[in-house]
């Protein structure tokens, strides 16, 4: 039979309530001196008791469990390959959620074609949902969410602001990208994005894209938006009479593109183009050349996430937060002085 407190207790000739105090840190009231508390704590080894943590659960009503909903219309995250988003965000939110001292899940119920099923039942004391994709399904399941929930690339004020949000400072990523592509010289900037994606982070690059190229007197039309949603068009591209001397990816993933095709093509980066991106994980130092990129906060926003999401579900009576993260750019080797 598992040893219970009240064991500890009749051990230590002291009360259950006493053991819950110096065990668990209940009954703050409760006053022990040290010697006693050591006594239940050498009490507690030599009978090997363990904390009942259902027990615990059921009497808090919490769970000490976040899942991260991943949302509809993504296929699983990938960890180890390709853009390194998905691990970078998990590192933040993994770090903080232990400090907080919840655990994590990722369970295929929320990972598939539809996570409402696992939202408000009752396992997960709150949610991270991180999905950027524009979604009348999405935004449904949102709305109908009865538990805590936080929205990293939120927007403040969805949702009727019911939920806190954490976001990187699109537009001062687009504009310090900018600022640097015409540091460089560059004047004919192209922006690339891939048509078709719902993706509200890339509409909303492309937006500040062509408002920060025209407050700069530069082309900011539809002209400057340069779709390449396939490996063929890209190769269209860079094969014809290029109109650009520098293109600006929405992110790193299509910007890494960019790249294995001019390598195919013989086209030298940066001497004959230059290519920036946005993101910027460690995935950008394994390009040829290495990608100079924007970066995204990625680390610091998942740890802001579940810190405001903690927040919300010790105080559910507090209106929520709204983070906005600046981003910063790492310079590689992709970004070349203009030519011509």
């Amino acid at each position: 039979m598992p040893v219970t407190l009240k064991d500890v207790a009749a051990k230590a000739g002291v009360t259950p309530t006493v053991v819950s105090h110096v065990l668990h840190q209940r009954a703050s009231t409760v006053r022990v001196s040290s010697a006693t508390a050591e006594r239940i704590r050498n009490a507690a080894v030599e009978m090997g008791y363990r904390l009942n943590i259902n027990a615990r659960n059921f009497r808090s009503q919490r769970t000490q469990m976040i899942a991260v909903v991943h949302g509809m219309g993504f296929d699983r995250p990938i960890f180890g390959t390709d853009s390194r988003y998905f691990g970078q965000l998990m590192d933040g939110i993994v770090e903080s959620a232990f400090r907080h001292g919840y655990s994590i899940t990722l369970c295929p119920q929320l990972l598939g074609t539809n996570p409402a099923d696992s939202m408000s039942d009752g396992r997960f004391d709150g949610l991270v949902w991180y999905s950027t994709i524009e979604s009348a399904a999405n935004d449904a399941m949102i709305d109908r969410c009865r538990v805590p929930l936080v929205l990293i690339h939120g927007q403040p004020g969805e949702h009727a602001d019911r939920f806190p949000t954490v976001v990187a400072d699109n537009r001062q990523g687009i504009e310090l990208g900018l600022d640097y592509l015409l540091s460089m010289g560059h004047r004919k900037i192209g922006f690339t994005i891939e048509s078709g994606t719902r993706s509200r982070e890339a509409t909303a690059r492309r937006d500040f894209f062509q408002q920060g190229m025209a407050a700069r007197g530069l082309d900011g039309s539809d002209a400057s938006v340069v779709d390449l949603n396939s490996d063929a068009a890209i190769r269209e591209y860079l094969s014809g009479a290029r109109p650009h001397t520098a293109l600006f990816a929405y992110n790193e993933g299509l910007a890494s593109c960019i790249l294995r095709e001019a390598l195919t093509l013989g086209i030298a980066i940066p001497d004959e183009l230059s290519v920036l991106g946005f993101d910027s994980t460690p995935f950008c130092d394994e390009q040829k050349p290495r990608l100079t990129s924007i970066s995204q906060p990625l680390v610091n926003l998942g740890e802001r996430a579940v810190d405001a999401l903690v927040q919300m579900i010790s105080a559910p009576d507090e209106p929520p937060t709204h983070d906005i993260l600046p981003c910063g750019l790492d310079i590689r080797e992709s970004v070349g002085q203009a030519i011509g």
